[in-house]
């Protein structure tokens, strides 16, 4: 049995490197289909392929893709080869299309180091035949509920296949993610202590993942929260707590552009890639990993004053008098979306006293082609960061735009501010480009191609308007 296995492993890695030169050909990514080729004629693909000398995995709600281009970068500039699939599929065909690019026919890997992000639902497949060295997990909060139902699922999943011999590298601020993989007992955490929310508890922020005691079911004391239930919380029953990070961001100097990591009692100084605080959480989750890995701190100091984030994630550009930022805002993720409404909001502009323009492409395309989805994750979102005073327009576009209209008037938002446009292309030109000069663009994983197309439309009437 195990012969014929190992045959069809090699009648699999022929289809699908065959599968991966034609579209490379046609000027296709390959970045899914060789590994679908490859899964269907042989399940057990994986098993077969013998993995890097390193192996780290990214998994999380929100972040993975992040995370995984700078763990790929800074690797890459301290000269290692690394085999990555994030500007590519993160379920379990991506994985497998990604080793086996950079594999022999035999399944040898060409590469010293596997950075590989992998999709929570994903875990079962993935994890079964690959054994990560390190194992970071951002954060885990609610996502689509068509596709990742609730965060105790989540969970399951995570847990069931992991094995206990893997480094794991957790969120202390998340009480969800920090409970994870309670059988791997090589566990470091990471944390942000710095910028403290004023008012602590937060009681406005209305949407937590977690309220009670993991342990006893009591309801949990808060210190404070930045957003959802990340934060710090304990149980007055019985003692349950977050646990204290090993690696925390104790300051953060935005004036200077820098960011403080103690570890050990010592304090380090990094370049700050993106302020959103998000980012700032993904900047400490990657130096914790690669600390883990061995890179020593002036490897990775070097690493972060180049280092940048995905333009598939974030982007500025400035052309004329145009200032045009790119965001991703992750559709039916109701803290991902909200994320990116608080940042546009804050976001400081050249002129104090300009106000924004933010064009919103969060539609999902599947709720748009009969495999629909509740807009409930609408009202789950706090839209209320779109009240602000910095902000002057706002243009839905897409086929759900009046849901999110009447979502940001519930929020009470302006009416006065909302613009809408039912197609995806077609609100970009809706946008007042004679009033307003900084102008976001908020956009879908899915919705990739139209936000780069509206802001391919912005740059060209800021170079017109030179």
């Amino acid at each position: 049995y195990r012969n014929m296995s190992k045959v069809r492993f090699y009648i699999a890695m022929a289809a699908a490197k065959t599968a991966h030169r034609l579209l490379r050909l046609c000027g296709r990514a390959a970045t899914h289909t060789p590994g679908a080729v490859a899964t269907k004629l042989c399940p057990d693909f994986l098993r077969y392929l013998q993995k890097p000398e390193t192996l780290i995995c990214v998994t999380g709600t929100d972040g993975k893709t992040t995370v995984s281009n700078l763990l790929a970068t800074v690797l890459q500039n301290n000269g290692y080869t690394v085999t990555n699939n994030s500007y590519g599929s993160n379920i379990c065909e991506g994985v497998v299309s990604a080793l086996l690019t950079d594999a022999t026919f035999s399944g040898k890997p060409k590469k010293q180091v596997g950075v590989l992000e992998v999709d929570e639902r994903s875990s079962l497949k993935v994890y079964k035949y690959l054994t990560p060295d390190i194992l970071i997990c951002n954060n885990i909060m609610r996502d689509s509920l068509k596709r990742n139902a609730h965060t105790e699922f989540i969970c399951y999943i995570l847990n069931k296949q992991l094995p206990s011999s893997t480094k794991v590298v957790l969120n202390a601020d998340d009480l969800i993610c920090s409970g994870l993989f309670p059988n791997n007992k090589d566990r470091t955490y990471f944390g942000v202590s710095a910028d403290r929310p004023e008012n602590g508890a937060a009681t406005d922020e209305a949407l937590r993942d977690i309220v009670y005691c993991p342990k006893c079911g009591a309801k949990l004391e808060t210190e404070y929260v930045r957003y959802n239930h990340i934060g710090r919380h304990h149980c007055s029953s019985c003692g349950f707590a977050s646990p204290k990070p090993d690696y925390d961001v104790t300051a953060i100097n935005r004036e200077k552009g820098t960011f403080t990591v103690t570890h050990n009692g010592v304090d380090e100084e990094y370049k700050i890639v993106n302020d959103n605080i998000i980012n700032i959480y993904n900047s400490c989750a990657v130096i914790s990993v690669l600390h883990t890995f061995g890179l020593d701190y002036e490897k990775i100091h070097n690493a972060f004053e180049t280092v940048k984030i995905v333009s598939s994630r974030f982007d500025i550009k400035k052309v004329g008098d145009y200032t045009i930022i790119g965001q991703l805002a992750k559709g039916q993720n109701p803290v991902a979306c909200a994320m990116a409404y608080r940042y546009a909001a804050s976001y400081k502009t050249a002129d104090p006293e300009a106000k924004k323009s933010v064009l919103v492409l969060v539609d999902d395309v599947g709720d748009n082609s009969g495999n629909s989805e509740s807009t409930c994750w609408l009202y789950d979102c706090d839209y209320s960061a779109l009240c602000s005073p910095t902000i002057g327009q706002i243009v839905f576009s897409g086929p759900r735009c009046l849901d999110h209209k009447l979502r940001a008037l519930m929020a009470g938002v302006d009416e006065s501010k909302i613009v809408t446009c039912p197609t995806f292309t077609g609100g970009v030109k809706l946008v007042d480009t004679e009033k307003y000069k900084d102008i976001f663009v908020l956009f879908d994983p899915y919705l990739i191609a139209e936000g780069n197309a509206a802001k391919r439309y912005l740059e060209e009437k800021g170079g017109a308007a030179k």
